[in-house]
């Protein structure tokens, strides 16, 4: 992470203040402080690890917010469905994304799904990391949800379609 010398400045003041304002943790903050203002830059890379190595575009964000969307309406419209013969709930469950090849997605979707408590009903109590990637089998099934609508409004017929289309 490359930081300009009035960024690393600044950075060095909120730790001096943390360091104030937490004092059993003062020991940290001030190596920190020194690190910015040496320009000690494996230091400075170790104390962001936690943070992302690049933004979640729009686009990235508004392409899980239709993946939720249509997982949604295939959930709502399952549980509507008088005989959903040949189908099993499991089908219209959002399995999430992989972790490794779609972090981004991932995380967002959690973010999403957990702290913003948006899509309630898709079940967010187990795991999201698939282990594999999801997007091209979502980008499928949102190709075949739009051409009918991309409503929570789905006969059996349209939930199936958008099911197999996950497999092709």
């Amino acid at each position: 992470m490359k930081l300009s010398r009035t960024e690393r400045w600044m950075l060095a003041n909120q730790y001096r203040i943390l360091a104030a304002l937490y004092p059993q943790h003062a020991a940290t903050y001030n190596d920190y402080v020194v690190a910015l203002e040496r320009g000690y830059a494996n230091v400075i890379d170790r104390m962001g690890e936690h943070i992302l190595r690049d933004d979640t575009t729009h686009k990235e964000s508004e392409e899980v917010d239709e993946i939720l969307t249509m997982f949604d309406a295939l959930q709502r419209a399952f549980r509507t469905l008088e005989d959903p013969y040949g189908m099993e709930p499991f089908q219209v469950q959002f399995p999430g994304f992989d972790g490794k090849s779609e972090p981004d997605y991932l995380g967002y979707a959690h973010f999403a799904l957990e702290r913003e408590k948006r899509f309630e009903s898709l079940d967010t109590s187990r795991n999201l990391d698939t282990g594999t990637p999801m997007l091209r089998a979502y980008r499928r099934m949102m190709d075949e949800w739009k051409k009918r609508g991309g409503s929570s409004r789905l006969d059996r017929g349209a939930i199936l379609a958008i099911i197999e289309a996950r497999k092709k």
